[in-house]
């Protein structure tokens, strides 16, 4: 390999003149260069999903890009802009591919923010762009499907406060005193803004002075994602997520997607048993799922730029790299699901069973939910800016609680594979306008411990666009995506709730949102078990149909 050479603030020109700045290392002869664009900081880019320093040893070149109006660049920034970003991640390919250390292949690469503006570049169909390497990712509408109406609280507040000490840092006399008080205590113990009712009457509102409409964010009027045209992505798409990214599910129908659009191009799909962090080991909540789960020890960046290097030489065509937890081996397939899973129904049964055979009907189990006194969020898909912590830590602790149902199998057999989706058919009544239903699938060890699979919300005013009532609506939630081994002697579980609190805002049960009310009514939710069920894509076992 050739000496790599480092380039500073490179003033990289955009359609209206705006000067973006980045940082570019190039082997001085022309090669396949690597884009990443970053709100964050060009030279805080850490992730183990894919580096600079990843690219400029498999022999590329990489350019690290600040976005308009962020650190180095130039421009006005605007929290949500991704008309703009679509235009700048253009503008920004055709320029990297004019340059002499640039053989005209570019490839757009990010996680999470700097994933989903490789998307919407590459839905503008720049002429140079080779491809798209994106991680952990989503979309508007599919956010909106798989919160079900609800909002990740957490999230919301906890990027508000990182993007509001960011503005601070760099527009200190935008800010009174008070906003950079409150500002400094929200950092320190973001509760007050989590658990305020109203939440726009909150602390949050002392924030002054910042560029966003903080109680327009809080009521869900800001499209904090955006949308892109799938069929419009038109070069080979390398995806990569975790089990447990609270993108995890919309970042795998990004390439179900992919496929569908263009089955002739090739696609990969990486998924290890990792959260939504930069960092991605072989140990995440309380488990450590063995040494070759991280991705270092998986070559993810190796296996992006091997693909990238040749995509028309790839084969199989489409191939999926998925982590199988509780067995704790990295398994191939060519599709998701994997064309082998079939279809395994159960069904909650009195006396908290879950089991192959519906329940008698008319059987009814319920529940009393205090908005003021909500279930915690705990493990699983949780953003970890605040202070919940993601993956699998133990909710045995919540089978306890009486606004909790859980239904477990018997302990089983042989292994079980739930490899594919996940969904839950709940038939409700409810005694309030509104009520959420926020369900999981759990994994029960012979020891006690519950760790969770997977996980999905409903909120009923929403799916249903019309206020709940007392008569029997089926529902459906949809939990996502897993790959989880249930080992022999381990049961499965079906928890059913009325909250994930501060990961999911709170619903009131009044029909009003927690944006702009404080009134919280207690609400009776009946499961109708016999009209219910638990959906599950498993496959077979070795030497077995």
């Amino acid at each position: 390999m050739t000496a790599a050479f480092w380039l500073g603030d490179v003033e990289t020109p955009m359609r209206d003149d705006v000067t973006l700045r980045a940082d570019v290392w190039h082997h001085g002869e022309p090669r396949p260069a690597v884009l990443f664009r970053t709100p964050y900081g060009r030279r805080l880019i850490s992730s183990d999903v894919l580096r600079p320093a990843d690219c400029v040893h498999g022999g590329f070149a990489a350019v690290c890009q600040d976005t308009r109006g962020r650190f180095g660049s130039e421009g006005d920034w605007e929290p949500i802009m991704w008309d703009q970003e679509a235009h700048d991640a253009y503008d920004t390919v055709e320029w990297v591919a004019r340059q002499e250390w640039c053989d005209g292949r570019v490839i757009l690469a990010g996680t999470s923010y700097g994933g989903i503006v490789s998307f919407l570049g590459a839905a503008e169909r720049p002429p140079s762009l080779a491809g798209v390497a994106a991680a952990m990712v989503t979309s508007g509408s599919r956010d909106l499907r798989e919160l079900g109406g609800a909002m990740r609280l957490e999230q919301v507040v906890s990027w508000l406060l990182y993007m509001a000490a960011d503005w601070l840092r760099r527009r200190p006399e935008d800010a009174d005193a008070e906003t950079v008080a409150t500002l400094h205590a929200l950092l320190l113990d973001p509760e007050p803004a989590l658990t305020a009712l109203p939440l726009a009457d909150g602390p949050l509102a002392r924030l002054r002075g910042f560029p966003i409409d903080i109680p327009a964010l809080l009521a869900g009027r800001v499209p904090t994602t955006p949308e892109w045209e799938p069929a419009a992505i038109e070069v080979p798409v390398f995806v990569t997520t975790g089990w447990f990214d609270v993108f995890a599910s919309a970042t795998i129908d990004a390439f179900r997607d992919a496929v569908r659009a263009h089955p002739d191009l090739p696609h990969r799909l990486v998924v290890g048993p990792w959260a939504h962090t930069g960092p991605l080991p072989h140990h995440t909540g309380e488990l450590n799922f063995g040494i070759t789960a991280s991705a270092g020890a998986a070559a993810v960046p190796a296996q992006q730029l091997a693909f990238f290097a040749d995509p028309a030489a790839a084969a199989p065509r489409h191939e999926v790299g998925y982590f199988l937890m509780g067995a704790d081996q990295w398994r191939t397939a060519d599709a998701w699901p994997p064309r082998a899973a079939r279809a395994r129904v159960l069904h909650p049964t009195p006396a908290g069973g879950l089991g192959h055979e519906p329940a008698p009907a008319g059987t009814v189990d319920g529940y009393a939910h205090d908005p003021l006194d909500p279930v915690p969020s705990r493990g699983g898909r949780v953003i970890h800016l605040g202070r919940s912590t993601p993956g699998p830590i133990d909710l045995g602790r919540q089978l306890d609680r009486p606004d909790v149902l859980s239904y477990l199998t018997a302990e089983l057999d042989e292994p079980l594979d739930v490899v594919g989706g996940v969904r839950a058919d709940l038939t409700v009544s409810v005694s309030r306008p509104d009520a959420d239903l926020v369900v999981r699938l759990v994994d029960v060890r012979p020891d006690g411990r519950v760790y969770p699979v997977a996980e999905g919300v409903a909120r009923l005013s929403h799916v249903l666009g019309r206020p709940a009532d007392d008569t029997p609506t089926r529902v459906r939630v949809d939990l996502g995506y897993a790959a989880q081994r249930f080992g022999r002697g381990h049961r499965l579980g079906l928890l059913v709730a009325g909250s994930a609190f501060p990961h999911l805002d709170r619903n009131l049960s009044t029909g009003a949102p927690s944006s702009t009310s404080a009134e919280a009514r207690t609400v009776v939710v009946d499961l109708h078990l016999a009209e219910s069920a638990l959906s599950l894509d498993v496959l077979p076992q070795e030497g077995r149909p």
